[in-house]
């Protein structure tokens, strides 16, 4: 069910899936454990202290950087045990939200569960002061992101069984945060895989992609209207979800991991289909067999998946890894390198 985090626990590894352009070495990585404790499905990174060098923020800590040694607790939390159970805390991200020129922390727990964000003190030590977001994030895929094109990212995820996302104020951050659907009531809840932001159409605006297809942002937001949706089963249950141009067609196209809790990464080649509507070409990047992929790299549970150009090519590369006892050691290939 869970991305038991993929750099804090010494055992798990990750791998690079490098764009075509460059010949580059995953190797020239080095690896730092900045903790063996398991806090927390996710981790995120922004300048908590004000001092210009990124830091690490997961579970109840935030770790100074450049070197994370010294780590500083902003709410009351604890470690869980690395082989039973599953954290309170899933994502966190480092974001200024109330304009006040310090990144605070927007955390994401347990699937259902309510989303707060964390009000940076400004150096002082002492919990931060928490603020509730939205009552309830569903999907095990949320992001932060910018979807609506205001240049502030936006929470997005399902919630009673609708897609949609939450938008906030700077001037008003400390209120409740405004959920916008984008789809009629659907088979979406806590535990749903699958859900990405991306520009499918190359209209200019991000559209929203779903293990199921992907729905089309319309040109106006006033309102709150329905978004078109484009059925497509991209997965029978991934994790995030992305769109971009993996072939230099001009067009974008869609990457996900197709089993979070199994075996496969796959994209999906924009092509015309019937009637000159979008359609997709599966491409398989990594399956169950080495044999069957590069380098004879294959392991499961790719339960977390990233787009950043890794080696400065200017081209996007994907970065994922296999879970650590995603499901206590039941999923298939749980217990394999």
């Amino acid at each position: 069910m869970f991305v038991k985090i993929l750099w804090t626990v010494a055992v798990c590894r990750f791998f690079i899936f490098v764009s075509a352009g460059a010949d580059t070495d995953a190797s020239l990585f080095d690896r730092i454990q900045i903790s063996d404790e398991y806090f927390a499905e996710g981790a995120g990174t922004g300048d908590f202290n004000h001092d210009g060098q990124l830091d690490v923020v997961c579970g109840p800590f935030w770790w100074e950087g450049p070197d994370f040694e010294v780590k500083h607790p902003f709410y009351d939390g604890h470690a869980f045990p690395n082989d039973s159970g599953y954290s309170d805390n899933f994502f966190s991200y480092g974001y200024d939200i109330n304009g006040d020129g310090w990144s605070d922390v927007l955390r994401l727990g347990f699937p259902g569960t309510p989303a707060y964000w964390y009000e940076n003190p400004q150096g002082k030590d002492g919990d931060w002061t928490r603020h509730e977001a939205i009552a309830a994030v569903d999907n095990e895929s949320p992001e932060f992101t910018d979807i609506n094109g205001d240049n502030r990212p936006d929470i997005i995820c399902s919630m009673a069984g609708r897609l949609g996302y939450a938008t906030f104020e700077p001037e008003a951050s400390t209120s409740t945060w405004t959920f916008h659907s984008i789809s009629d009531p659907g088979p979406w809840q806590r535990f749903t895989h699958g859900l990405g932001v991306g520009d499918v159409n190359g209209d200019g605006r991000s559209d929203m992609l779903t293990s199921t297809g992907w729905y089309e942002q319309p040109e106006s937001l006033d309102d709150d209207p329905l978004w078109e949706p484009h059925p497509y089963n991209f997965c029978p249950g991934g994790s995030q979800m992305f769109a971009y141009d993996f072939d230099g067609d001009g067009d974008n196209d869609v990457v996900t991991s197709m089993q979070a809790h199994a075996w496969g990464l796959s994209w999906f080649e924009n092509v015309v289909g019937e009637n000159g509507t979008i359609d997709f070409k599966p491409h398989l990047i990594m399956g169950e067999k080495p044999e069957e992929n590069a380098d004879g790299v294959a392991f499961s549970q790719l339960h977390a998946l990233a787009l950043h150009d890794m080696d400065g090519d200017g081209l996007k590369d994907l970065v994922t890894g296999k879970c650590y006892w995603a499901h206590n050691g039941h999923d298939p290939g749980a217990r394999d390198p």
